[in-house]
This record gives structure tokens, sequence and C-alpha cells, in this order.
């Protein structure tokens, strides 16, 4: 009788080819870690192997978790693959391989939501513990962040390879979850485990930006960067990160080399590195900093590759760029896919909550309407976790909110948002403190 195999968290694989096995370990592996590249391990055994149901659902999850459009139709093949392979698939497979098929028809709640229950009946399974995690960010769903994993949690231990990713996964939860203390003690064992854990080192990073802790963010961030900045799918991020730091500690000339050194985005960027480029430059200029021709090229490059009305996080950071860099016909496109997709039958209420005052809002700044854009943010503000990210991700709608506010003079509102925004972080520094000290006078 054959025997078929096992990951290397004890999982069953419905395979009895063991180099497919043994790629399938290393490639997530690579994923857990955002090292680069598991496609590349993965793609040669599933050209040698393409009965290899797990690989194939592995590489679905590759493709569906860089949330970028361009991917989607490739995760389909995948999962159809899966389902017309001559391997059966066992119980495991099956119930991924139904969750990964409903996010490609792109309902990623629904997904999610399988994925959730799949984790209950297997929570070793560290691939969908992790596409679960990252569509909970996607989706807002803050709590989720953290017990989703810790759910899973007791089912792991020092003896298990990958016991650190799931800490880090942990860490991340806790923080978003306003746990600091733990969130950061976690993190710090994750990465103790697994040195090579960018999530875990973002996950403590994201724990000194909140708390306002600027030095020491900058000094995690350097310490850990051997770790993290090359060969890395979270390079980009975790260097915006240090650019929002310098920024923080009123270093404009700082963050704007950052950008020009690492955030620029390099020719196989996807949509979350667009992101990025798109906040730490919009960043840049609630300050007053000149960006010259860096919308412009930021701007081209989302016209070449960008899909509107599919995720609402990116929809919004395309618009900065678009309206920054004077792209009418650009910002006129996007404005129009945007509210289509807020007016689809079933639509998720964020579109016309957030996705739509959000991107009106851009427009009237950009235009020197500070009272409008600040009034069409105060309404988007009160629903703004629905459109996913991390708290330091959306507080940009705040800082505009707040930077419009004050343009206008409208004192009231200024004070109101600056105020809130004193207690929220427990104590408010850079530019933010500024405005606040100034309005207390």
């Amino acid at each position: 009788m054959t025997t078929l195999l096992r990951d290397a968290n004890g999982e069953s694989l419905s395979t009895t080819d063991r180099a497919s096995a043994e790629a399938y370990d290393h490639a997530l592996d690579l994923f857990n870690s955002y090292r680069t590249d598991p496609v590349a391990v993965l793609t040669p055994v599933l050209e040698r192997d393409p009965e290899f149901v797990s690989g194939q659902l592995l590489m679905a999850g590759l493709m569906l978790s860089a949330f970028d459009p361009r991917f989607f139709p490739m995760a389909q093949a995948c999962v159809d693959a899966a389902a017309a392979s001559r391997q059966r698939a066992d119980a495991r497979e099956q119930s991924l391989q139904a969750a990964l098929a409903t996010w490609c028809c792109g309902d990623l709640l629904r997904a999610n939501q399988m994925l959730g229950r799949h984790l209950i009946d297997h929570p070793r399974d560290i691939l969908a513990l992790q596409l679960a995690h990252v569509g909970d960010l996607v989706l807002g769903q803050t709590f989720m962040l953290r017990d989703r994993v810790a759910r899973a949690l007791s089912r792991w231990s020092l003896r298990d390879r990958s016991y650190g990713y799931v800490l880090g996964m942990h860490a991340f939860g806790l923080e978003e979850c306003n746990e600091y203390e733990r969130a950061q003690a976690t993190g710090r064992r994750a990465f103790e485990l697994q040195p090579h854990d960018a999530w875990a080192i973002h996950s403590v990073a994201h724990v000194c930006e909140m708390q306002g802790r600027v030095d020491d963010g900058i000094d995690w961030l350097e310490a850990t960067q051997p770790h993290w900045a090359q060969d890395n799918g979270l390079a980009v991020h975790n260097h915006w990160h240090l650019a929002l730091m310098h920024l923080n500690r009123d270093d404009a000339a700082a963050a704007l080399a950052l950008y020009d050194r690492s955030l620029v985005p390099a020719p196989e960027a996807i949509s979350l590195n667009l992101n990025d480029a798109s906040a730490m430059l919009w960043r840049l200029s609630l300050r007053g900093a000149v960006v010259g021709e860096r919308w412009q090229a930021l701007a081209a490059r989302l016209r070449e590759q960008h899909l509107f009305g599919h995720i609402a996080f990116n929809d919004v950071h395309a618009m900065l760029a678009l309206i920054s860099a004077g792209d009418e016909a650009g910002g006129r496109e996007g404005s129009a896919a945007i509210l289509a997709a807020a007016d689809r039958p079933g639509a998720p209420p964020v579109w016309h909550a957030v996705a739509v005052p959000a991107c009106h809002a851009v427009r009237a700044f950009v235009d020197g309407r500070y009272t409008d854009a600040a009034e069409l943010l105060l309404t988007a503000l009160s629903s703004h976790q629905s459109l996913g990210g991390s708290h330091a991700q959306r507080d940009l709608l705040h800082l505009t909110a707040l930077e419009a506010a004050t343009r206008a003079g409208n004192r009231a509102l200024a004070g109101a948002l600056a105020d809130e925004r004193a207690l929220r972080k427990g104590r408010v520094h850079g530019h933010a403190a500024q405005m606040h000290e100034a309005l207390a006078a």
C-alpha cells in the first residue's frame, strides 16, 4: 500500500512524490517569512507534477495573497488544476480548495469565513492560517487578527519549526487590538525563533509607531534590517515604516531619501507596494514637502497596472496618486469605477461608507477646498476600519482630516480631531503634535 506524505507541520498531502513534498515545504517556509521567491521554487514542481493538489493550492494562495487583481486569473487556473487533478484530494485539501475557489470568484469575506471554519478542523495548516490572517487585515477585522491565531496557538509548540511564524502573526493581532506590551514581547520572541520572519519584525515596528516611540522604532528596524531589506516581500513595507518614523521625527529629508532609495516602485512591484509609495508621498505632501515629479512617475505606474473596483483600500491609495499628479483622465476613470463598485448589487458597505467620500475628499483637498475635504473625511472616519489595512495605514485619513480642518481655519473641528488623536495614541509626536499645541494655545 502506497503511503501518502505529510508536510513539515504534519498536514496531509495527497502525493507520494517526495521531491514535490520537499519543494512544497521550502516554498511554504519562504511564504511564511515573506522571503523570495516561493513562486520560483514551486513553478518547476508544478510543471513536472501538475497533479500535485497541495502545490496547486499553495500557488493559488501565493497569487491571492498579493491582493493584486492582475494575479487572480492565475490563482483561478491553479484552483481549477487542483480540482481536475487525478490525485484524490483529501478532506483538508478539499476544504482549502473550496475556500480559495470562493476567493477567486471575488468574495473575500465568504472565503475568509470558510478559511476560519477550515482552521477549526486543521489548526496546523499554516498556509490557511496565513491566508486568513492577511484576509482579516484587508477586511478590517481587527479582533480576528488576534483571535483567529489564538484559536490555533495551543496546537503549536517550540518543537515546531513554524512556531515562530504563528507567534509573529499573533503579535500583529495583539498590536492591532492595542495590547502593546504583549505584542512587543510576542513579536520579539517570534524574531528570536525565526530571525528571518519579516512579519514579526514588522509587528514590533507597529507597536513603536502606535506608541510614538520613534527612536525605538528606527533602532529596531535598522538593527533587524539584514533580515528583511533584501529579497523579501515586506522590504518595501518595512522601509515605509522606517520612512514614517523619520517623518514622525520631523525629518522629511530622510523620509524622502528612503522613498527614492526603497519605495519607488520596482518593475515587479505589486499593488501593496504602490500603496506604500502613494501613502508616503501623500504624508510628505501634507507636511509641505516638495515631491516634484514623483507623483507623475507613480501615477504612470498605476495607469499601467492598477485595476479599479476590486479592493477599496487599493483604490483609495491609487486616487491619491492620480489626483495629486494632475492626471484628470485617470482620476475621472478611477472615480467612475469606484462609484460603479459601490453601486454593484451586494457590494460591501465600505465602498459607499469610506471609499467614495475619501476619494471625493482627496479631490477637494488637492483643489484647496479644505472645508469640504474635512467634512467628507469626518463622515468616512466613523467607518474607516472597514477599509482594511492597519491602524497605522488608515491613520492617513485622520491626518488628512486634521490637516484639512486646520487649513480651513475650522478651529473646533481641528481641535476635536487633535484631542482625539492625543488620547488615542497616548502622546502625539511630530507635525501633529505641533498642530495640537498651536490649537491649544
